[in-house]
Protein backbone atom coordinates (compact mmCIF):
# COMPACT_ATOMS: atom_id res chain seq x y z
CA UNK A 1 0.00 0.00 0.00
CA UNK A 2 2.88 2.86 0.74
CA UNK A 3 4.37 1.79 -2.34
CA UNK A 4 1.38 2.32 -4.31
CA UNK A 5 0.80 5.83 -2.76
CA UNK A 6 4.53 6.30 -2.98
CA UNK A 7 4.27 5.89 -7.00
CA UNK A 8 0.60 7.93 -7.50
CA UNK A 9 2.88 10.87 -5.15
CA UNK A 10 5.67 10.43 -7.72
CA UNK A 11 3.70 10.86 -10.36
CA UNK A 12 1.56 13.66 -9.63
CA UNK A 13 4.80 15.39 -8.96
CA UNK A 14 6.01 14.79 -12.64
CA UNK A 15 2.66 16.05 -13.36
CA UNK A 16 3.43 19.50 -12.25
CA UNK A 17 6.30 19.65 -12.67
CA UNK A 18 6.32 23.13 -15.07
CA UNK A 19 3.38 23.86 -13.84
CA UNK A 20 2.35 26.83 -11.75
CA UNK A 21 0.59 25.27 -8.55
CA UNK A 22 -0.57 27.35 -5.70
CA UNK A 23 -0.64 30.57 -4.55
CA UNK A 24 -2.49 33.45 -2.52
CA UNK A 25 -4.62 34.33 -5.43
CA UNK A 26 -5.28 30.34 -6.11
CA UNK A 27 -6.55 29.73 -2.09
CA UNK A 28 -8.15 33.17 -2.25
CA UNK A 29 -10.42 32.18 -5.32
CA UNK A 30 -10.87 28.37 -3.52
CA UNK A 31 -11.93 30.12 0.01
CA UNK A 32 -14.47 31.94 -2.37
CA UNK A 33 -15.90 29.21 -3.91
CA UNK A 34 -16.35 27.29 -0.67
CA UNK A 35 -18.25 30.53 0.63
CA UNK A 36 -20.43 30.39 -2.82
CA UNK A 37 -21.18 26.81 -1.83
CA UNK A 38 -22.19 27.56 1.79
CA UNK A 39 -24.53 30.33 0.17
CA UNK A 40 -25.87 28.00 -2.08
CA UNK A 41 -26.64 25.51 0.67
CA UNK A 42 -28.58 28.31 2.52
CA UNK A 43 -30.62 29.91 -0.23
CA UNK A 44 -31.30 26.82 -2.26
CA UNK A 45 -33.32 28.09 -5.47
CA UNK A 46 -34.17 26.42 -8.50
CA UNK A 47 -31.43 28.01 -10.71
CA UNK A 48 -29.32 29.48 -8.35
CA UNK A 49 -26.29 31.87 -9.17
CA UNK A 50 -24.27 30.69 -6.44
CA UNK A 51 -24.13 27.53 -7.44
CA UNK A 52 -22.75 28.85 -10.70
CA UNK A 53 -20.32 31.02 -9.38
CA UNK A 54 -18.90 27.98 -7.52
CA UNK A 55 -18.32 26.58 -10.81
CA UNK A 56 -16.49 29.39 -12.12
CA UNK A 57 -14.05 29.72 -9.03
CA UNK A 58 -13.29 26.27 -8.81
CA UNK A 59 -12.37 26.32 -12.99
CA UNK A 60 -10.58 29.38 -12.47
CA UNK A 61 -8.09 27.86 -9.48
CA UNK A 62 -7.68 24.99 -11.29
CA UNK A 63 -6.41 26.60 -14.44
CA UNK A 64 -4.24 28.60 -12.50
CA UNK A 65 -2.56 25.89 -10.81
CA UNK A 66 -2.53 23.73 -13.80
CA UNK A 67 -1.05 26.18 -15.91
CA UNK A 68 2.16 25.92 -17.65
CA UNK A 69 2.68 30.01 -18.54
CA UNK A 70 4.48 30.64 -15.03
CA UNK A 71 5.16 34.35 -15.72
CA UNK A 72 1.64 35.36 -17.14
CA UNK A 73 -0.08 33.70 -13.16
CA UNK A 74 2.83 35.13 -11.31
CA UNK A 75 1.79 38.56 -12.54
CA UNK A 76 -1.44 37.93 -11.90
CA UNK A 77 -0.66 36.77 -8.11
CA UNK A 78 1.11 40.57 -7.68
CA UNK A 79 -1.87 42.40 -8.93
CA UNK A 80 -3.75 40.62 -6.89
CA UNK A 81 -1.83 40.88 -3.85
CA UNK A 82 -1.09 44.92 -4.45
CA UNK A 83 -4.76 45.05 -5.12
CA UNK A 84 -5.34 43.10 -1.71
CA UNK A 85 -2.89 45.20 0.37
CA UNK A 86 -4.50 48.78 -1.13
CA UNK A 87 -7.70 47.12 0.37
CA UNK A 88 -6.41 46.10 3.96
CA UNK A 89 -4.42 49.71 3.76
CA UNK A 90 -7.90 51.58 3.73
CA UNK A 91 -9.01 49.33 5.85
CA UNK A 92 -6.91 49.62 8.61
CA UNK A 93 -7.07 53.43 7.69
CA UNK A 94 -5.14 55.47 6.05
CA UNK A 95 -1.94 54.13 4.17
CA UNK A 96 -1.08 50.92 3.84
CA UNK A 97 2.12 51.84 6.10
CA UNK A 98 4.61 48.64 6.00
CA UNK A 99 2.10 46.02 4.06
CA UNK A 100 4.13 46.60 0.94
CA UNK A 101 6.34 44.12 2.55
CA UNK A 102 4.31 40.90 2.15
CA UNK A 103 3.76 42.21 -1.61
CA UNK A 104 7.76 42.26 -1.68
CA UNK A 105 8.34 39.22 0.20
CA UNK A 106 5.69 37.56 -1.87
CA UNK A 107 7.46 39.05 -5.09
CA UNK A 108 10.97 37.27 -4.06
CA UNK A 109 9.72 34.01 -3.40
CA UNK A 110 7.93 33.49 -6.69
CA UNK A 111 10.76 35.20 -8.74
CA UNK A 112 12.79 32.68 -7.54
CA UNK A 113 10.65 30.21 -7.76
CA UNK A 114 9.96 31.67 -11.41
CA UNK A 115 13.47 31.48 -12.39
CA UNK A 116 13.97 27.74 -10.88
CA UNK A 117 11.41 26.71 -13.75
CA UNK A 118 12.92 28.17 -16.38
CA UNK A 119 15.95 26.95 -15.62
CA UNK A 120 14.79 23.47 -15.62
CA UNK A 121 15.30 23.25 -12.11
CA UNK A 122 12.99 22.25 -9.35
CA UNK A 123 15.03 22.19 -6.19
CA UNK A 124 15.52 25.24 -4.15
CA UNK A 125 19.21 26.12 -5.65
CA UNK A 126 19.16 28.96 -7.97
CA UNK A 127 22.02 31.06 -9.73
CA UNK A 128 22.16 33.16 -6.75
CA UNK A 129 22.66 30.90 -3.99
CA UNK A 130 25.15 28.55 -5.46
CA UNK A 131 28.26 28.33 -3.55
CA UNK A 132 30.54 26.45 -6.03
CA UNK A 133 29.92 28.79 -8.87
CA UNK A 134 30.58 32.56 -9.47
CA UNK A 135 27.81 34.60 -11.76
CA UNK A 136 29.50 37.06 -13.68
CA UNK A 137 27.49 39.52 -16.56
CA UNK A 138 29.13 39.71 -20.08
CA UNK A 139 30.22 43.53 -21.06
CA UNK A 140 29.03 43.30 -24.46
CA UNK A 141 25.21 41.49 -24.20
CA UNK A 142 24.63 41.24 -20.39
CA UNK A 143 24.25 38.16 -20.46
CA UNK A 144 24.58 36.19 -17.03
CA UNK A 145 27.74 33.74 -16.90
CA UNK A 146 28.44 31.03 -14.47
CA UNK A 147 32.02 30.04 -13.62
CA UNK A 148 33.72 27.79 -11.26
CA UNK A 149 35.11 29.26 -7.84
CA UNK A 150 38.62 29.66 -7.10
CA UNK A 151 40.23 28.94 -10.53
CA UNK A 152 42.19 32.43 -10.00
CA UNK A 153 42.38 34.45 -13.78
CA UNK A 154 39.97 32.60 -15.98
CA UNK A 155 39.35 34.04 -19.34
CA UNK A 156 35.43 33.80 -20.09
CA UNK A 157 33.68 33.42 -23.03
CA UNK A 158 30.00 33.95 -23.57
CA UNK A 159 27.57 31.73 -24.76
CA UNK A 160 25.25 34.15 -26.25
CA UNK A 161 27.47 36.51 -28.44
CA UNK A 162 31.04 34.87 -27.88
CA UNK A 163 32.64 37.75 -26.39
CA UNK A 164 35.85 37.10 -24.08
CA UNK A 165 36.33 38.92 -21.02
CA UNK A 166 38.88 37.85 -17.84
CA UNK A 167 37.79 37.89 -14.42
CA UNK A 168 39.52 36.83 -11.57
CA UNK A 169 36.62 33.71 -10.26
Amino acid sequence: MRDFLQRISNAFRRFMTGRYGSDQLSRFTLLLALVMLVLNMIFRTRTSVFYWLVWVCLIITYFRMFSKNISKRYDENTRFLQLKEKIMGKLRGGRAGKAGDSVRDSYRYYQNAYDNARSGGTSGNTMRSDKEHRIFRCPNCDQRVRVPRGRGKIEITCPRCSHKFIKRS
